[in-house]
């Protein structure tokens, strides 16, 4: 018998290992997007074209608050202090189409914005002036599946007006959903924590959310004792 080259077999060993590892790879990838598929549209496969992002309208406000709005870092809940505030006695959540973007209101400080991913050109968002007709923490689609054919989760949903929902879900950057408006996860449960049956939801295409105040989520930390010494020394 012919002895197998000892480069060949040393190359054909790790090509075998490189396809066992992009194997179990690939299948890695299709479970995660089965358990994360959230929303009221699946994850898109790679193959896909994604849709259009809809473009800001000329009166979405500034460029720059936008981007600063969509790049602000969610906070864990376990950390966030918004959880602790007392009731308000006015709420509001408005949600901006063209700027894919949302902001929460409480006795008129915004408290809480981040961005969103809206209804597609096939399947848009209806705009207007709406009110929360109901909230349901672990609610599932009762038309879209995820890859394991179950239906799709729609956690911490707040109806607006029939089938349509706010709902945490998957946020890529432009419009993607079957028409609901989904939130990041955070987001999505502070939101749902605060709001309240009957609170006004508003969608429209202009506009803008603002900035929220993220002192409100992580307050300054007293200051150590070395520090309180320090000032009464100085003082």
């Amino acid at each position: 018998m012919a002895a197998f080259p000892r480069g060949a077999w040393e190359r054909e060993t790790v090509m075998h290992h490189s396809r066992q590892k992009f194997q179990l790879f690939a299948l890695t990838g299709v479970l995660l997007s089965g358990l994360f598929s959230g929303g009221c549209a699946l994850v898109p496969a790679i193959s896909d074209v994604p849709a259009e992002p809809v473009q800001p309208g000329a009166e979405s406000g500034d460029e720059k608050v936008i981007a600063l709005v969509k790049k602000t870092p969610p906070v864990l809940p376990a950390k966030d202090q918004r959880y602790q505030l007392p009731p308000a006695q006015s709420r509001d959540l408005k949600v901006f189409i063209g700027s894919q973007t949302f902001e929460y209101v409480e006795d008129g400080q915004v408290i809480l914005s981040g961005p969103v991913s809206s209804g597609n050109a096939k399947h848009p968002t209806p705009t207007g002036d709406y009110r929360v007709l109901s909230k349901q923490v672990d609610k599932r689609s009762g038309k879209y599946t995820n890859d394991f054919n179950q239906p799709t989760p729609m956690p911490y949903s707040l109806q607006f007006r029939g089938p349509y929902f706010v709902h945490e879900g998957w946020v890529p950057e432009y419009a993607d959903s079957h028409g609901c408006v989904r939130l990041r996860y955070e987001d999505a449960r502070l939101l749902f924590d605060r709001i309240q049956l009957g609170d006004p939801i508003v969608i429209k295409r202009e506009g803008a959310a603002r900035v929220a105040n993220l002192d409100l989520a992580t307050p300054p930390e007293p200051p150590s004792l070395l520090a309180e010494l320090f000032s009464a020394f100085r003082s």
